[in-house]
């Protein structure tokens, strides 16, 4: 009941237990490696997957290598998950055409921002709780 009634900068301020700690510390790498590049062969194949759903004209196998090799320029550093998922949400949309590798990147930026901004917070949390150890040593 005490910590219902605790102020918000008092919970900030409150020590937790190591094994929170743990937690916290392993939910940041969890996220962190997330947020890793996925590279070449994950845009391709997502790309790939994305383009059989929107048939075009024919292409030279030249044409096809330089499409795919700017694919990768433009989604190569985005996670293999956010790839995947802004492939996903156009193939779910209303859209009737094949995206643009902007039109995914602005589908991937606000699962990013969201990410980011999780990983900032628990860098915060767990700096706070570094300092305030610090404190009570």
């Amino acid at each position: 009941m005490q910590q219902l009634v605790a102020t918000r900068s008092e919970r900030r301020q409150a020590q937790r237990t190591a094994q929170e700690s743990e937690e916290l510390e392993q939910l940041l790498s969890t996220l962190t490696q997330a947020n890793a590049p996925g590279g070449a062969k994950p845009v391709s194949l997502a790309v790939g997957q994305l383009l059989n759903h929107y048939p075009q004209k024919r292409l030279s196998p030249e044409a096809i290598t330089q499409l795919i090799e700017d694919w990768i320029q433009d989604l190569g550093s985005y996670p293999t998950d956010v790839i995947f998922a802004a492939c996903q949400a156009w193939r779910r949309s209303s859209k009737t055409i094949a995206p643009t590798p902007g039109q995914l990147i602005t589908l991937a930026e606000p699962i990013m921002a969201a990410r980011n901004f999780h990983i900032r917070v628990l860098h915060s949390v767990l700096e706070a709780q570094e300092a305030t150890t610090e404190e009570v040593s």
